[in-house]
Parts: C-alpha cells; sequence; structure tokens
C-alpha cells in the first residue's frame, strides 16, 4: 500500500509541476494582440500572408499606436486591409475618431486608433501580404508588434499592459531568382541567359519556367562561378552552348540529361575540380575543348550516338586514362592530347577514327577490344500506350555471329522520351564485353477517355482560345483550340457620331458588344425634310414638323425619322426647323 501511495503522490507531483511549468510558458495564443502568419515556409518571390488578432475579448484600449516591424531587406508591402472585427469596434464608436495606417516607413506597418470611448476588441484586427523579395537572404524571418503608445478613456497609459505576440517563417532560396531567362526563337521553352549570384553552392536549374521548359544553357551564362560544387541540370535540356559552365572549378560530379544533343565550344573547359562525366545516349556532338583542362577525370565513355568530337576537346586531362569510344565517332585533333600516359581506349575492332588518330598525333595508347553488338538487326518495336512512369517495351535484336546476348550481362536498354505521347528511343547499348549499340525509334500514344477539360484562355473577338485537356490515366496533355468568336454588333444597332443637316452629312458607327471597338461606320446622307414622303418639301412639311414641335401631333417617332427632318441637326426637331422647310419651300434656301 506504501508503494502505491507514494506512486500516486509522485504522479500528482509530476501533474502540479507540469501544469507549473506550461503556465509559466509565454503562449503566443496568451498575447493581448497576436500575429499569425499562414504557413511556415515560404520561398523567395512568394506571397506571404499575416494577420493581426486579438485572441480574446479586449475592451480596455481608446486610444493604440501600433507597429508591425518586418526586415525591409526581405520583405516589401503588398497590401494592408483592415480587419472585419476592428470595423466592427470602429463602427460602435459612436462620439467620434481617429484612425489612419501607414507603409510609408521601410520596415514598419503603423496603426493609430483613438476613440473617445473604449474599443471592444476581438478577432480580426488587419491581414497584410508581404511579397518576399526575390534575393532575400534565406533562412527565419521574425515579425513582431511593437506598441508605442496605448491609453484608455481616463487618459490612463496602458502601454506596459499589453501584451503583443511575434511571429516567424523561414524563407527557401528559390534557384529560378537567381537565373536570367529568355525564350527561345520559337517561343516554345526558355534558355538560362545568365546566372545572377554568386552566393551559393549549390545550383538547381527548374524544369519549367512561366510555364514552359527550359531547353538550353546559353553562351558564358555560369562563366568563371567557381563557387558551385554541385549542379543540377533539367531533364528538359537539349544543349548545352559554349563556354556555357567555363572555369566553374568547384563542380565535382556531372550528370549530362538525358535530351541533350549538343555540348558546345568550351562548355566545361577549366573545371578542374570535375572527377566524373556522365553522358547520355542520344548525345550527337561534343564541341571543341568542351572538357579541356578538366584534369581530374579519370575515365569517360562516349555514347555510341555521338558523331563528332571536337578539337581537344579532352586535352590536358592530366589524369585521363580509360575510354570507351566508338567506331561512328569521328575524333578532331588533340581531342586527347596531353592525357595520361597510361591512356587506354575500349572500342570495337574495326575502329578506323581511333586509329587514324592516334596514328596522326603520334599517340602511344593501350587498345582494349570488345565485341560489336551493332553487327545484327534490331526488330521494331510497335506503338505503345502512354503512361506517366514511362513505357519500356522489350527490344529484341539478331547477331549476324549467332551469338546471343544476355541482358544486363552484355547489353542494358536505355529508353528516352518515353514518358510523353510522340516518338520514343530505346538504345541497346553493349557493355562489358561489348560495344556499340542500335537505336530503335516507336511511337507513344494517349488514347485514355478519362480526361480533365480546363479552359486555359477564353476566345476572344479576334484570338483563339484554348483548352488544355489533361489525361487523368497518364498524364498527357494537349490542347484544343476554341475558335475567335468574330465581333458582335451592340444591340442598340448603330451609335450617331455625327448628325446630318441639310447642307452636310452626318455619319454613324457600330460597336462590338465584346471588345467595345469600333467595328463598322458609315456616312448619313443629308437630310431632305420630305415630311410626308410625297417626293416635294412645301409647307404641308413644315406644318407637320410644326405639329410636332407644339406636341399636338407627330408623325416622328424613331431616330431615324427625327433625323430626316431635324434641318440643323441639333438634335431637336422645332419651329426652327418647320421656318427652314418652309423657307426651302419658296426657294429662299435651295439644297
Amino acid at each position: 500500500m506504501k508503494g502505491i501511495f507514494k506512486k500516486s503522490i509522485a504522479v500528482l507531483l509530476a501533474a502540479i509541476l507540469t501544469f507549473c511549468v506550461f503556465a509559466a510558458m509565454p503562449f503566443a495564443a496568451d498575447a493581448d494582440i497576436a500575429l499569425r502568419a499562414e504557413s511556415a515556409t515560404y520561398m523567395q518571390g512568394d506571397e506571404v500572408s499575416v494577420e493581426v488578432y486579438f485572441p480574446k475579448a479586449y475592451d480596455k484600449l481608446a486610444t493604440l499606436d501600433m507597429s508591425l516591424i518586418y526586415d525591409s531587406a526581405k520583405l516589401e508591402v503588398v497590401s494592408v486591409t483592415q480587419g472585419k472585427d476592428l470595423r466592427t469596434a470602429r463602427d460602435k464608436q459612436t462620439n467620434g475618431e481617429v484612425f489612419s495606417q501607414s507603409t510609408k516607413t521601410p520596415g514598419k506597418v503603423n496603426w493609430c486608433l483613438s476613440g473617445a470611448n473604449n474599443y471592444e476588441f476581438f478577432g480580426s484586427f488587419a491581414t497584410i501580404v508581404f511579397n518576399v523579395k526575390t534575393l532575400a537572404e534565406h533562412g527565419d524571418c521574425e515579425l513582431s508588434l511593437q506598441i508605442n503608445s496605448a491609453y484608455n478613456s481616463g487618459l490612463v497609459d496602458m502601454k506596459s499592459s499589453v501584451a503583443t505576440g511575434t511571429a516567424s517563417f523561414n524563407i527557401f532560396r528559390n534557384t529560378s531568382n537567381d537565373l536570367e531567362m529568355k525564350l527561345n526563337s520559337d517561343k516554345t521553352g526558355y534558355i538560362v541567359k545568365s546566372y545572377l549570384c554568386a552566393t551559393y553552392d549549390t545550383v538547381e536549374i527548374p524544369e519549367e519556367y512561366k510555364g514552359l521548359p527550359v531547353v538550353g544553357i546559353a553562351n558564358s551564362a555560369f562563366l568563371n562561378h567557381g563557387e558551385i560544387k554541385t549542379l543540377v541540370l533539367p531533364s528538359t535540356l537539349e544543349y548545352i552552348d559554349k563556354m556555357s559552365f567555363y572555369g566553374c572549378s568547384g563542380i565535382e560530379n556531372l550528370v549530362i540529361p538525358a535530351n541533350v544533343e549538343s555540348i558546345g565550344e568550351s562548355a566545361f573547359e577549366g573545371c578542374t575540380g570535375l572527377k566524373t562525366v556522365e553522358l547520355p545516349y542520344g548525345l550527337e556532338k561534343i564541341g571543341a575543348s568542351a572538357f579541356a583542362r578538366c584534369m581530374f577525370i579519370e575515365s569517360i565513355e562516349i555514347p555510341f550516338t555521338v558523331k563528332s568530337l571536337g578539337l581537344s576537346a579532352f586535352s590536358e586531362c592530366l589524369l585521363l586514362e580509360n575510354v570507351k569510344i566508338s567506331k561512328n565517332t569521328a575524333i578532331s585533333a588533340g581531342a586527347f592530347k596531353l592525357c595520361s600516359s597510361d591512356l587506354k581506349f575500349t572500342t570495337v575492332e574495326n575502329n578506323e577514327s581511333l586509329a587514324a588518330y592516334l596514328e596522326s598525333s603520334g599517340i602511344s595508347a593501350e587498345l582494349k577490344y570488345v565485341k560489336d553488338i551493332s553487327l545484327g538487326t534490331a526488330s521494331p518495336i510497335a506503338d505503345q500506350e502512354c503512361v506517366s512512369s514511362g513505357v519500356k517495351p522489350n527490344v529484341s535484336f539478331t547477331l549476324t555471329s549467332g551469338e546471343t546476348p544476355v541482358l544486363g550481362t552484355d547489353y542494358k536498354v536505355v529508353y528516352r522520351h518515353n514518358n510523353k505521347v510522340g516518338k520514343a528511343q530505346a538504345y541497346i547499348v553493349g557493355i562489358n564485353g561489348y560495344g556499340e549499340g542500335y537505336c530503335v525509334e516507336f511511337n507513344v500514344y494517349c488514347r485514355h477517355a478519362s480526361v480533365d477539360k480546363v479552359m486555359t484562355k477564353r476566345a476572344t473577338c479576334t484570338e483563339d482560345g484554348y483548352y488544355t485537356i489533361t489525361c487523368k490515366d497518364c498524364g498527357y496533355e494537349r490542347t484544343e483550340k476554341i475558335s475567335a468568336t468574330g465581333h458582335l454588333p451592340t444591340t442598340s444597332g448603330w451609335i450617331i457620331d455625327k448628325r446630318p443637316t441639310i447642307t452636310s452629312v452626318g455619319s454613324k458607327h457600330k460597336k462590338c458588344r465584346l471588345c467595345k471597338k469600333e467595328i463598322e461606320t458609315t456616312q448619313i446622307p443629308k437630310v431632305y425634310p420630305d415630311a410626308n414622303g410625297d417626293g416635294k418639301i412645301n409647307s404641308t412639311d413644315a406644318l407637320l414638323v410644326l405639329q410636332h414641335a407644339v406636341g399636338t401631333k407627330t408623325n416622328f417617332k424613331t431616330e431615324d425619322e427625327l433625323m430626316s427632318v431635324d434641318t440643323n441637326g441639333d438634335g431637336n426637331v422645332n419651329s426652327t426647323d418647320a421656318l427652314t422647310i418652309l423657307n426651302i419651300s419658296i426657294k429662299k434656301i435651295n439644297l
């Protein structure tokens, strides 16, 4: 029993201690005036919504001068909106008040509020929307409230008794903000034009920018950015221009994405820290000096799809010892100049390009020959239905030698463009005791019935719109045109610009009811005031106009009928027009 009693006392004391500890902790919710950010993390360039909030009823203040303090190097104010509960509290002030809010001082949002009676505060005071600056330093960002003065209706200073809270969130780096982009010539993708930062050691180029893929790296875009150690290139990339990463001495490992077809002149020259390079199947051209002076590369496999290896492409790669190269690759002078004295090439026996290069350059290198897996026939691949993870159809080929290479031991299959509709490739690549390979193209299609159809752009009078149709099964997106509507005239018809007279023509136009532009204009003939339509202008016509003017009788109800007898075009049919018609009838005025 004693043990049970002691245990109960211990539990009770622990509970009391826990209560005391929690009671002493400064929770933001206990503040009279709290700050609430809608998220704990934001990217550079994001919008941040922050609410100033009274978590509990507070009716002690008649005068409040309060500031929200923020870091103006990281944030800029987009808008400040008065909260609905502040509006309610202000509406209850019947004897007048003063209210102002200001964002003029960088780093501060200020409110001044004064009323004849205490305000009844509870709930939302204000919402502030900030924009995280594109080059804001990443890390913690804190907001705080500052009470400058506070009094109750008896003019008692309440400043020290008002508790305020803080809010904080993390800012993450958005690499896109460090990149200057430009549209390619056919406006189907973006090219990285230049890199605007020299602070970070990691650069991850996004796959997409403003809804389009990032397809290229421009000339000298990352020139001499030696601080970069980790470089991640997007899978959408198609080419790397000359000198793109020239002198980026901090990069150690490089993976060229599968869609890249060309690497420009001196693209990675002087990347002296580079140790490993992985080149994709489908790459066709490596430019002059592309990897020159990358002295720590020890081995390189040049895909059998590479057709040309430029002048001095791997020159002065002092530790380069092992090179696997295809008979399909034309090797330019100096491509392997001043590489390791123990340079070894792995290739197939009939590689005439390599033989010619070694002879002309005077390089004495060890040659290792492997079997040529391309001496045979690869079977075509049937059309494939698209799946988001990528289709991987079986491949088959027959060697003229009758050998049967084993998948995974003698060859591997690398797929390209196999996760989207269109042309895809399967590369059969000889490995270990084999070299060379095949490229088999096949079609990928989508015939799934389950789709989402969203109007992405509404058609206008003059421009087509389109729907974006997304397959729910494989994610394939396509667009469907919405034809331009053409101009639609307003239901009110003609709009009078200038009323005609007996001596001058008028004009009128029609407007499109959608875009409000003028779509048709025409002249209105001079007025010929034959009021009764008998082909003559005489006193009878003058009498009809005079009757209309004095309101005894009218034959003129439509706009056109009124204009036909409005001789001076002033918009009124009156005695002046009747007199003019009479003067016409007696030839005092000639038409």
